[in-house]
């Protein structure tokens, strides 16, 4: 929060118009920052008049547990930006959500005579919104969510066990959003050298098991399973990344960075 203060002294607080954050970042390597970072930076923005921006593409819909990231923590912020579980993916759709003040200024804080417009090229498309109702529908009626925040600790379960794995030097995750991180040494977190392409070693290794992941550049191995998952897959989904794991630290080249 301090960090933030500095930021926008350095910037000059009239040259600062928004806070931009993921609840936890996504394609950053899955970060997860401890249980109330999201509100203090809400209260720290607001402490400093900047709007409060989160992008909930990733989070949002159940994937963290609530149906938004931020209602974990009871963060309203001034701007929210969706996609992805909107539609479960069946069709492209994304969404800008504002707060009433936002709202307010754009429809009401306009001078006399001077329209102002916002829209986006498929604004109101009746397929995507068609789709997107359903899938919200099935969230809650259909139970989606709720297995979801169900089987969450079986996944963090999993994830955990890997820590006593050779090639893994952390896990994380918040609901059925986690990451593995490897390293070439546990004590000091050291990563592999790149020139090993170890996310390509990973991948190849997989692949032929049977399971697919996100393997960052760095190391990082990015999972979100189904909220639909159940118990039964969750142990499939293991069992292979396990084999996978194995399979990778089987390689000489591998085992050769180890320290």
């Amino acid at each position: 929060m301090q960090s933030l203060r500095d930021k926008v002294a350095e910037l000059g607080a009239d040259n600062v118009a928004a806070f931009f954050c993921e609840p936890i970042q996504g394609s950053g390597g899955v970060i997860v920052p401890p249980a109330g970072w999201l509100r203090a930076m809400r209260d720290t923005a607001r402490e400093l008049g900047i709007l409060f921006v989160v992008d909930e593409v990733i989070t949002g819909f159940g994937r963290t547990g609530p149906m938004f990231a931020c209602d974990a923590e009871g963060v309203q912020p001034d701007l929210m930006t969706l996609a992805k579980g909107l539609t479960s993916g069946y069709v492209p759709m994304g969404a800008t959500m504002l707060s009433e003040e936002v709202y307010a200024t754009i429809a009401d804080g306009a001078p006399a005579g001077a329209p102002i417009g916002h829209g986006a090229t498929y604004s109101a498309h009746p397929v995507g919104a068609a789709v997107a109702l359903d899938v919200l529908r099935l969230y809650q009626e259909g139970g989606v969510l709720a297995n979801g925040q169900r089987v969450a600790p079986r996944f963090a379960a999993g994830l955990d066990a890997l820590r006593a794995h050779p090639l893994v030097g952390d896990a994380r995750h918040r609901g059925l959003l986690g990451a593995l991180e490897l390293v070439s040494d546990k004590a000091t977190k050291r990563a592999f050298d790149p020139a090993l392409g170890l996310p390509d070693r990973v991948f190849a290794a997989a692949w032929r098991n049977g399971i697919v992941f996100r393997c960052f550049g760095d190391g990082v191995l990015g999972f979100a399973p189904a909220l639909t998952y159940t118990e039964a897959e969750f142990d499939q989904l293991f069992a292979r990344l396990t084999r996978t794991l194995d399979d990778v630290l089987a390689e000489a080249e591998v085992r050769a960075a180890l320290a």
